[in-house]
């Protein structure tokens, strides 16, 4: 309908501009306001994604990470050009996709791809951080049945610089750190398994 496309295309419009828009951020490392991220669908022709800068970076109202937080994810430190522990990690991903029974999924391929892709990118290769995400993938409609996911998981390298010490860290190695007992006790295995690296991170949050 022509009235659709008119908002369609006016709404995409306003979005690019606010987005575009200088946004002030408080950051540990200034290097972080012009990082580039990439997101991707293993359904893509080779498993290809895309590297979108902080502002333009978002993922579909529609994907399995925003519906329900239905998405498994990996932390990747670098340091003097190589990944600590990649493979070990990257393992680790593929099992609690497997545990979810994800379907569609990345190759390790596409994987290591889209990472050493997007530190090229961002001129990355020592005190560097990557949040690594897979989730389910996009649906096609609104729901929590995964029989609605039909378009392959979801990646997304989100890369930052994080060092390990000094004033520009969110742990700094030099001082350690503090413990307290929570009041909220940990899911049994019997309704999640913690060994599963999932999104649903609420229980760790919950003071």
């Amino acid at each position: 309908l022509p009235s659709h496309q008119f908002l369609k295309n006016l709404s995409i419009g306003t979005m690019k501009d606010a987005r575009l828009k200088q946004i002030r951020y408080d950051l540990e490392d200034e290097r972080n306001a012009n990082i580039l991220c990439w997101i991707g669908s293993s359904q893509t022709a080779g498993g290809g994604g895309q590297l979108y800068p902080r502002e333009m970076a978002g993922l579909s109202p529609f994907d399995s990470a925003v519906q329900g937080g239905d998405a498994v994810w990996e932390g990747l430190r670098i340091y003097r050009g190589r990944i600590l522990t990649c493979d070990e990690h990257i393992g680790r991903m593929f099992r609690s996709a497997k545990a979810m029974g994800f379907q569609n999924v990345h190759t390790k391929d596409q994987i290591m791809v889209a990472i050493f892709t997007t530190l090229a990118a961002n001129g990355m290769r020592d005190n560097a951080h990557i949040r690594l995400t897979l989730s389910r993938g996009v649906k096609c409609t609104s729901s929590m049945n995964p029989k609605f996911n039909l378009y392959g998981t979801t990646l997304i390298v989100l890369p930052e610089w994080k060092c390990v010490s000094g004033g520009k860290t969110t742990y700094d190695n030099s001082k350690g750190i503090s413990l307290i007992t929570a009041s909220q006790r940990r899911n049994s295995p019997q309704t999640v398994d913690s060994k599963i690296h999932h999104n649903n991170l609420i229980n760790n949050i919950l003071p």
